[in-house]
């Protein structure tokens, strides 16, 4: 015959013992025993007072002891799924390219997530087991798909329920068994004790809600592909039935407890009021006065299902005492939109392969003692593997997740706040002439890991009990750097400069600024390569651009404009006169002199007929020669020589002579004349004795005579 089997329950307001024999078909379970604590040794599932605990588990162990002769020493208990934290979680990551998605970056995608819960509320990873996680959801590319892997894109997310279980929760339960000699042969959690006692193989692979709906608190576990992957916890649950049925019919807690018992039969119940006064009611008329408080426990426990589950479960399973307040379960089934026969309550009669020789055990409440028991027996408890990371130990719980290097060293917290893959150097893109560049920064080393001195060729690698990792943070890459010269294809230009040979390059711009081949190009850089000019060429042998001038004047010569540049040097491309922004191509031959400016005289700009002759004349007894112009030139209205020089805006005016006629104001440009001695005197004219002006022509042999009289004795 088998070895009998001890399962503790340890609850908030109460323990329960069991003792059962596994048989080879079926679990017999042979004792039990209930003893509720004498104060609030526990809150929430958590043992708070670890001398009030031990001594009801004491009794209890004794109690079972002395009816059934035995020695117990060793049991399996259960952890309360209330003290499990559960968070969500989600990580994003982008490529450079498009690429493939591969298990291993879906993998290294869900440790993000859940290192970033680590990260964002500040808790010691040494205080916690992670129990497990979920995906909730991928995206590709911001569209949501149901797996990453094999896919193509640039953006990958997901958002995952991660579980933690409290170091302090374990702790806390072996002190208890340590002070009443007992050793933990099985621990497991009360949601998956309840779950292996009443949801059939059969059934475990779809989304289910697990509710213990006990006295104080409501214990939420989904299910999904054959495990628990999330908890939750409602402070709200039978109490509060309870509390409404004292308010309604002003009764002590314990008579409104015994009164929501009954509920569930008809006709009257009779009861009596804290002064003790008798009072009959009907149950239907007090189910309708509970039904708002009904709904409102359904309502808070079916958002908190909603919330873990991202949807409404596939079914609800309830257990507890709490799970028989009447309606509550149709409710739950109202307030997640599920239909009637897709919720329901669970009882003890229920569990296959159970023989309750006993006859304690009728009740919901008993679900989890039995689920406890059950896992017991056949060893189905929490495993833990033990490994050394950075030369710290650390205990792993094995908990339906793949153990492999990248999960321990999350869990571990080697990688908190560090890097396992490299961040590649900032890249730099800029463009040249409107054509994009992109230089790369440099890739950076990755994490050196190894397993037991040897490095490791995949974080996928499956660990083991007693493994030694050793991990180094990943090497970030250099961000880019590159000159303008490391960008361009352009050659120099070779040219003839006064009879040598130069190379020059074109001008370059970042930015709208100057810059040359040395300049470092900045993210973002708008580089422009501009065409060469005669300028680029001066500045490259060294001259001082700057001084020199080209200027435009405007002409008008017979009514026709003409523009004209004036510059203090010369220059010619080609043998021919070129200016400082014009455009050079190689083998260009340019001729440059600083030395003789270039002006334009009257001359350089008017066709003036050729063939001049003299003319002799006397004036007041001097002979004279004059020179007959064939042409005569006025500028702005006085005349002038060919040999002016042009000034901006001038009015030329060109009028050829056909008989080169001579006008006796142009002997002024050969005689001595003071302008003083004409003051306040009157100029008298006479050609060949005869009175005369200054438009008067002239001939050959013309005798001219200019004198000067006062006024008054004219």
């Amino acid at each position: 015959m088998s070895e009998e089997i001890f399962a503790l329950d340890i609850g908030t307001r109460k323990v329960m013992g069991i003792i059962a024999r596994r048989h080879e078909e079926y679990l017999e379970i042979l004792d039990a025993e209930v003893i509720e604590h004498t104060s609030r040794a526990m809150l929430d599932g958590q043992i708070h007072s670890i001398e009030e605990v031990s001594r009801t588990v004491r009794k209890i162990k004794e109690n079972l002891e002395i009816r059934g002769n035995r020695k117990l020493t060793a049991v399996g208990v259960a952890v309360a799924g209330r003290n499990l934290l559960t968070f969500k979680s989600k990580a994003d990551k982008e490529f450079e390219f498009e690429q493939e998605i591969t298990p291993a970056i879906v993998r290294g995608l869900e440790l993000q997530a859940v290192e970033a819960i680590l990260s964002d509320n500040q808790q010691d990873i040494s205080r916690f087991y992670c129990a497990g996680y979920s995906p909730v959801y991928y995206e590709l590319d911001n569209q949501r798909i149901s797996c990453l892997t094999g896919h193509r894109g640039k953006a990958i997310a997901c958002e995952l329920i991660v579980t933690f279980l409290p170091r302090i929760v374990l702790e806390s339960m072996f002190a208890v068994l340590k002070k009443v000699g007992l050793e933990a042969t099985n621990i497991t959690l009360e949601p998956i004790a309840a779950f292996n006692a009443i949801i059939p193989p059969e059934i475990r692979n779809l989304n289910i809600a697990l509710l213990d709906i006990g006295a104080g608190t409501s214990d939420l576990a989904l299910t999904k592909e054959g495990h628990i992957f999330a908890y939750g916890m409602v402070n709200e649950a039978g109490d509060e039935i309870t509390e409404r049925v004292s308010e309604l019919l002003l009764t002590d807690f314990s008579a409104a407890e015994t009164i929501k018992r009954s509920l569930d039969k008809t006709g009257a119940i009779e009861y009596k009021d804290i002064w003790g006064r008798p009072h009959t009611i009907e149950a239907e008329k007090l189910i309708e006065l509970l039904s708002e408080r009904v709904k409102k426990l359904a309502e808070s426990v079916a958002q908190k299902v909603s919330t873990l589950n991202g949807a409404p479960p596939q079914a609800v399973v309830a257990v507890g005492g709490g799970a028989q307040t009447v309606n509550l379960i149709r409710e739950l089934a109202l307030a997640l939109k599920l239909g009637q026969e897709k919720a329901g309550l669970r009882l003890p009669s229920a569990i296959k392969n159970i023989k309750d020789s006993s006859g304690k055990l009728y009740g919901p409440e008993s679900i989890t003692p039995i689920g406890i028991a059950l896992m017991t027996a056949n060893s189905w408890g929490l495993r833990f593997i033990e490994i050394e990371v950075n030369l710290k130990k650390f205990r792993m719980l094995d908990f339906h997740q793949k153990k492999d290097i990248i999960s321990a060293l999350t869990f571990s917290g080697a990688i908190h706040h560090k890097r396992l893959y490299p961040k590649p150097g900032m890249a730099i893109t800029c463009t040249v002439n409107g054509e994009l560049k992109i230089i790369k920064g440099s890739l950076g080393e990755p994490a050196r890991v190894t397993l037991n001195g040897e490095p490791v060729s995949s974080l996928a690698q499956i660990i083991k009990d007693g493994d030694i990792l050793a991990f180094e943070e990943a090497s970030p890459g250099k961000d880019a750097f590159c000159r303008i010269k490391d960008l361009l294809a352009a050659k120099a230009c070779a040219i003839s400069f006064n009879r040598e040979t130069a190379e020059v390059f074109p001008p370059l711009l970042m930015n709208g600024k100057e810059a040359d081949l040395e300049t470092p190009v900045t993210d973002r850089a708008d580089i422009r390569i501009l065409p060469l000019t005669v300028k680029d060429a001066l500045r490259h042998k060294g001259l001082d651009v700057e001084n020199l001038s080209e200027r435009q004047i405007l002409v008008n010569i017979n009514g026709n404009p003409r523009m004209l540049t004036q510059r203090n040097f010369t220059l010619t491309l080609n043998g021919n006169p070129a200016g400082l922004n014009a455009e050079l191509k190689p083998h260009d031959v340019m001729a440059f002199s600083a030395e003789a400016p270039t002006f334009y005289k009257i001359k350089d700009v008017v066709n003036i007929p050729e063939g001049t002759r003299t003319m002799h004349i006397t004036v007041s007894g001097k002979e004279i020669d004059m020179l007959i112009e064939p042409a005569q030139i006025f500028m702005n209205g006085r005349m002038v020589s060919p040999d002016e020089f042009l000034i901006d805006g001038a009015e030329i005016k060109v009028y050829i002579l056909k008989e080169q006629q001579v006008l006796l104001s142009e002997i002024f440009r050969y005689i001595d004349f003071n302008p003083n001695e004409a003051l306040g005197k009157r100029m008298k004219i006479m050609v060949n004795d005869m009175p005369a002006g200054f438009t008067t022509p002239l001939a050959e042999g013309s005798r001219v005579r200019i004198s000067f009289e006062d006024r008054e004795a004219a």
